[in-house]
C-alpha cells in the first residue's frame, strides 16, 4: 500500500509503502528509479522497518533536524 512518495532527483524517486515481510506488516522506504517512459523500478538501497522502530527513527530524525536548524 502506498503512502507517500518523494522526488530525490529527477531520476530517483523515494516511496513510503506498507508491505508484509514474513507475515508481519512493516513499512518499507526504498529507492526506485525512475526509466524513460515514467516506470518505476525498485533499488535495493532502502529500510524495512517494523512498526516499532517508527517512533525512535521519527524521533532521530527530528533531532537530526533541530541540530542542523538555522538559529
Amino acid at each position: 500500500m502506498l503512502i507517500g512518495k518523494l522526488n530525490r532527483n529527477s531520476k530517483e524517486r523515494l516511496m513510503v509503502t506498507i508491505k508484509e515481510h514474513k507475515g508481519t506488516k512493516c513499512i518499507d522506504l526504498r529507492v526506485y528509479n525512475i526509466i524513460n517512459d515514467g516506470e518505476l523500478i525498485p533499488t535495493a538501497d532502502g529500510l524495512l522497518l517494523s512498526p516499532d522502530k517508527v517512533a525512535p527513527l521519527i524521533e532521530l530524525l527530528r533531532e537530526a533536524e533541530r541540530k542542523i536548524a538555522v538559529p
